[in-house]
């Protein structure tokens, strides 16, 4: 047995061994399997209603994939439930993946917090104070671009901008894009919006946007309700692609080509142009159809080929944070270690690039 583990056994967190069970995406019961124990046994063990030994808890490390002192007590440790985040929809996602992702939040939490000890994140600051406000939703996104001084045309740079203004993005691994496209939530005054890893960089811009629609017109998040989602959408539409320009370079009849070089030009897909065409009457619901199974038939509503402009925005704030911190006294090894995470898994949190090169085996001749 590691030595630790005796100890850490004396320590223990119970909320540690979920959050750790549901980082790794198990269920009570694969966990049960994986430590030739009870189901039962795995619940009581999380509400702290027994206490695993040194064996056990050894034994959860080698399955969650994190240290025996992972579980020890004593850190700062957020909990985040499915209402305090906004999820699209609670039908397109199970419990498990929703647990799965807000772990990864709370995680994401305590790094800010140890990155937040030695330098200052950028402030919040998107030009408007979060909250509800009176109005049409794209009235507050025709605000944000004046706060920003958007020129006419695009909004450049979208991830980038949010994280200069003080938002946190990360992107999620090991999801699936078409279950959590994305979700946010507002964490003692600083905003995390979450990516999944998988999609069009088009679609994942409007996600983004989305995300922000809510942070900025719903500080109580109420997890698939319709009306917010649609609020939400609203807003996306109008950050990206506004009304006064975009109406008058929508073709009529439908144009594949045109469609696709003006979407290119937005930043948005050529199925987010087609409906904002609807919402501004440009095109008729039986036009939106035809236009529809058009993209499906050439697969474009998953697979759309990306425009050279926006080949995708990766956040990079942690990443930067991170090498910031590295050489202000908290290197990468020192901040796994407070964290209690294995370095690879601290580089895939911060969404680091593995730095090993890549081993390559051909077949002789």
């Amino acid at each position: 047995m590691h030595p630790d583990a005796f100890a850490v056994a004396q320590a223990f967190a119970p909320a540690r061994l979920t959050m750790a069970r549901e980082l790794a995406g198990l269920r009570k019961r694969d966990l049960a399997e994986a430590i030739d124990r009870t189901a039962a046994a795995v619940s009581q063990y999380e509400l702290g209603q027994a206490r695993p030994s040194g064996e056990t808890l050894q034994r959860c490390a080698a399955a969650l994939d994190v240290p025996v002192s992972f579980f020890t007590a004593g850190r700062p440790h957020l909990r985040l439930d499915t209402a305090g985040a906004h999820f699209r929809s609670l039908r397109s996602t199970t419990a498990h993946q929703r647990q799965q992702a807000l772990a990864h939040v709370e995680l994401l939490w305590e790094l800010i917090d140890q990155l937040d000890n030695v330098l200052e994140l950028p402030s919040l600051d998107l030009g408007l104070p979060l909250g509800p406000r009176p109005g049409d939703p794209a009235a507050t996104a025709g605000m944000i671009r004046k706060a920003w001084a958007v020129p006419a045309g695009p909004v450049v740079h979208l991830v980038r901008t949010l994280e200069t203004r003080g938002i946190v993005l990360t992107q999620l691994p090991g999801v699936d894009a078409e279950a959590i496209d994305a979700f946010s939530a507002a964490l003692h005054g600083r905003p995390i919006i979450v990516l999944s890893r998988k999609g069009n960089p088009m679609r994942q811009r409007f996600s983004v946007a989305h995300e922000l629609g809510h942070l900025l017109l719903h500080p109580d998040p109420v997890p698939g309700d319709s009306g917010h989602e649609r609020e939400a959408n609203a807003f996306a539409a109008e950050l990206l692609m506004p009304a006064d320009e975009i109406r008058d370079r929508l073709p009529t009849p439908v144009d594949l080509t045109e469609l696709k070089e003006t979407a290119d030009g937005y930043g948005v897909s050529v199925a987010a142009l087609v409906y904002r065409g609807k919402d501004l009457g440009v095109y008729s619901e039986s036009t939106v159809r035809r236009a529809m199974a058009t993209l499906t038939r050439l697969g474009w509503r998953t697979e759309e080929p990306a425009a050279s402009r926006y080949p995708g925005e990766r956040p990079e704030l942690l990443v930067r944070a991170a090498e910031l911190a590295e050489r202000h006294g908290l290197p990468l090894p020192l901040l796994a270690d407070r964290l209690h995470l294995p370095l690879p898994r601290l580089r895939d949190l911060l969404g680091m690039s593995d730095p090993r090169p890549r081993l390559r085996l051909i077949h002789g001749g």
